[in-house]
């Protein structure tokens, strides 16, 4: 065997560790969960991605997870509630991570949290993030008021 011939196993794509939007590549066609900027966890079939990570999933499913009612500690998750996004984009610069879901396993940890209705769920994690608004804002005045800066973004809301 030629010294030629051993370097062929360098040239397959999983020998490699990609760093930029390729990486996703073994990906494609599995299940996913994406968390977003905004807070949102979406679990979806990943269909197809392109050079800026912009991703589109198919039979997607957006779910909220919740503390115990009247807690703002997502933390410790104790109810969820969850909708049908169907075909759903996402523009790549909105994620902040992913990976695969391993299917066998997928519910398990649904079995200990009680499901609750999404409008519900959507109305109380908006009332969350409008607490968070609000106290990331007084934050950013008091930095500002010793000469320093908050690197909060309102979109940033994960």
């Amino acid at each position: 065997m030629s010294e030629t011939d051993s370097n062929v196993e360098d040239l397959y794509l999983e020998s490699y560790a990609f760093t930029t939007a390729a990486a996703i590549v073994g990906s494609v066609d599995r299940k996913i969960f994406v968390l977003l900027r905004d807070g949102r966890n979406l679990f979806g079939v990943l269909r197809t991605f392109d050079q800026f990570a912009n991703l589109v999933l198919q039979d997607t499913i957006e779910r909220i997870y919740l503390g115990s009612e009247g807690s703002d500690d997502l933390s410790k998750p104790e109810r969820f509630g969850e909708a049908y996004r169907g075909v759903f984009m996402v523009r790549g610069e909105n994620v902040v991570m992913m990976g695969e879901v391993d299917i066998d396993h997928e519910d398990e940890h649904l079995e200990v949290l009680s499901q609750i209705p999404f409008e519900v769920a959507e109305k109380e994690l908006k009332s969350i993030h409008k607490q968070k608004m609000k106290f990331e804002k007084a934050k950013t005045k008091k930095l500002l008021s010793k000469g320093l800066i908050n690197d909060f973004a309102k979109s940033d809301l994960y």
